[in-house]
């Protein structure tokens, strides 16, 4: 059933792709005339988890230190908060790069499913990612596409907190469009790939993967300084390196909110609750084995 799901949700986003290919390569009779204009979709993290296609323009620098935490397991006390320190810089037209650093703060105290009480703070690896933008949005084309793709190198074990180094593959599609001048959607569909070592047999190493789908809608309260929306993301682990048996899925929604105080200035947040999801083998509505009952995000982004 979950396979099932996913195989609808990847042939959805392949005949959007297509859809928006097809449209790229079509001649509009007026895309030159002086009149014709394009509403774009804004390039900041407009949609909370789920990122926007913009790349930026050649020579934008900036950094970002995004906090995301994650809260609740089925007993005991659960409380996480993962911090990525980036630095991005867009290199050439339609493409951007950035570097990371990782952090990992957490309180784990009676949770039974890990067997350890665990709280501090530790550093958690690097990663880099490349942007391209492949399909620019045009003149009777709203739909614009860019695929990333970022290698990940992680020291801590996300679940229990404890030591485990593990190297990473994670590729993202990122698809959105405005709806009219004020209101822009967005749809992220990412999958990661890795192993990792047994953080109680360090010397065994485990491979798994995740999927997940993402979509949002978000609207502009005040032009460029304050936009209100919401964010529906469905995720899903899987005991191999390229997917295997599904472990469980859950489904998070709520709302998103970006401000920007100065032009150069951006904070985004979310909080969203898991409202549906399943962990197998295991009884219950949700999945609180390898997902949490809550995840949250701020983000605080600067350019210059």
């Amino acid at each position: 059933m979950k396979i099932g799901m996913s195989v609808i949700a990847a042939s959805v986003l392949m005949s959007t792709i297509a859809t928006a290919a097809d449209l790229q390569g079509r001649k509009v009779a007026d895309a030159t005339a002086p009149e014709a204009s394009v509403t774009q979709v804004p390039g900041d993290d407009i949609f909370g988890y789920t990122s926007a296609t913009d790349v930026g323009s050649v020579g934008d620098t900036g950094m970002a230190l995004e906090n995301d935490g994650r809260l609740g397991k089925r007993d005991g006390r659960y409380r996480v908060l993962s911090q990525k320190l980036e630095f991005a810089r867009t290199f050439a037209e339609n493409w951007s790069g950035a570097v990371s650093v990782f952090g990992d703060w957490r309180k784990v105290q009676n949770v039974s499913i890990f067997g350890i009480d665990r709280s501090g703070y530790q550093f958690d690896g690097m990663s880099v990612e490349l942007r391209h933008r492949v399909i620019e949005r045009a003149v009777g084309q709203p739909f614009a596409l860019t695929l990333a793709l970022e290698p990940r190198w992680g020291r801590v074990d996300g679940g229990s907190g404890l030591r485990a180094d593990s190297l990473g593959l994670e590729g993202k599609v990122q698809i959105d469009a405005p709806i009219n001048e004020r209101l822009f959607w967005a749809m992220n569909v990412n999958f990661a790939t890795g192993r990792q070592q047994d953080p109680l047999n360090r010397s065994d190493w485990i491979a798994s993967s995740g999927s997940a789908v993402s979509t949002a809608l978000t609207y502009a309260v005040v032009d460029e300084k304050l936009y209100l929306g919401a964010e529906a993301r469905w995720l899903q682990g899987w005991d191999r390196a390229f997917f295997g048996s599904l472990t469980g899925h859950a489904v998070y929604v709520g709302p998103t909110l970006l401000v920007k105080p100065a032009a150069n200035v951006a904070l985004n947040v979310t909080f969203q609750p898991q409202v549906a999801g399943k962990a197998t083998g295991v009884p219950g509505r949700l999945d609180l084995d390898s997902f949490e009952r809550a995840n949250f995000r701020a983000k605080l982004a600067v350019a210059f």
